[in-house]
């Protein structure tokens, strides 16, 4: 009798025990959720009609699937090219017709400002007419902050966005030289200088890095020629463009360089492949980004369609930590406190049962 009084709190003892560690792990995991609270947002570009004054059943899939499947997410980040023809006021409103869900639903956009957001209808000659390079149709449908055309903001104390406009430039004569325009080019190094969040994103829409074509690889490289040395000396960590209708992700001196350029314009096949480096990634599907920000590591997750644009698979992601270094996530373990008390409990019970059988 006195043995199995014992053997009654011993088990007692070892329940509570287990109760008592079993909460103070679950303790531990909501303060460092609380600690460490993450949130994410959408990045996605060159969702424009294929031909003027016409809708996207592409863009218009992309949009809702999005919206359908994701209720948490904070914004979209758009890298440009919305429509096909920015100058003429008939395409943007097909552009929100196709996005009409998005519209209802209050979703907040990013935009930034790409070469096909300020071009007039093609000519007979089949060239587009004089482009819109004080952008006005473009601002009298979209609502950015700053001057519209180029901007930044700080979001929940974690990230810089900064938004550069490629498409304001002067041509110095030459006829491979690229410049944006000094006034624009000093904003961008007050506004960096300045900053004091420590993990930076730059959004552009012609890219600095290609694999699309020889002459958007030379057009990339005067785009770089002008930004790089910037983002380098103010330490950027992520960017995202389009205009290359697909998805390439490459990391060159500490900068990650992202293009995605899959939301609904007709896809490029890129043709430059052997310029990428052996970690880079790249593939011509319809795609967004989705990126998750927490206290601790940003991670960029990029998901695929099917034909069907009804489901997506992960087609590429990674993980930059809290200085934009890239880091590979470890697997995931068992948290020891969570076993230790069926741990103890199993041990204990095969001891009785020996004790038991002994006596």
């Amino acid at each position: 009798m006195r043995k199995r009084i014992l053997s009654s709190l011993l088990l007692f003892y070892i329940f509570l025990s287990s109760l008592l560690l079993a909460t103070q792990a679950n303790e531990w995991r909501v303060l460092a959720a609380e600690e460490n609270e993450s949130w994410h947002f959408i990045a996605l570009g060159d969702a424009r009609n294929w031909e003027e004054n016409s809708t996207n059943i592409i863009r218009k899939s992309i949009t809702e699937y999005i919206i359908n499947t994701d209720e948490n997410f904070e914004f979209i980040l758009n890298t440009g090219d919305m429509v096909n023809s920015g100058g003429e006021q008939d395409d943007w409103d097909r552009y929100y017709e196709d996005i009409a869900l998005a519209v209802d639903k209050n979703i907040t956009f990013y935009y930034t400002v790409g070469n096909h957001d300020i071009y007039t209808y093609r000519l007979p000659d089949g060239s587009y007419g004089p482009q819109e390079y004080n952008f006005s149709t473009y601002m009298a449908n979209v609502e950015m902050p700053g001057n519209e055309r180029y901007y930044s903001f700080n979001y929940k104390n974690r990230i810089h966005f900064i938004i550069i406009n490629t498409d304001e430039f002067w041509d110095s004569g030459a006829a491979d030289e690229f410049a944006i325009t000094a006034e624009q080019k000093q904003w961008i190094i007050d506004d960096l200088s300045s900053n004091t969040l420590n993990f930076t994103i730059a959004s552009f829409h012609r890219p600095a890095y290609s694999v699309r074509s020889t002459s958007r690889v030379e057009d990339a490289a005067e785009i770089r020629k002008v930004l790089e040395p910037i983002f380098l000396e103010y330490d950027v960590d992520l960017t995202f463009s389009g205009h290359d209708h697909y998805y390439y992700r490459t990391a060159r001196q500490g900068v990650v360089y992202i293009t995605t350029g899959g939301a609904g314009a007709p896809l490029y096949i890129p043709n430059r492949g052997e310029l990428a480096q052996e970690d880079d990634e790249y593939f011509a599907e319809y795609h967004y980004c989705n990126i998750t920000v927490s206290k601790e590591k940003t991670t960029i997750e990029t998901m695929v369609f099917d034909e069907t644009f009804e489901s997506v698979s992960l087609k590429d992601n990674f993980t930059l930590d809290s200085n934009g270094e890239i880091i590979i996530e470890p697997e995931e373990t068992t948290n020891p406190l969570t076993i230790l008390p069926v741990t103890i409990l199993l041990v204990a019970g095969l001891y009785m049962r020996r004790k038991q059988r002994n006596n």
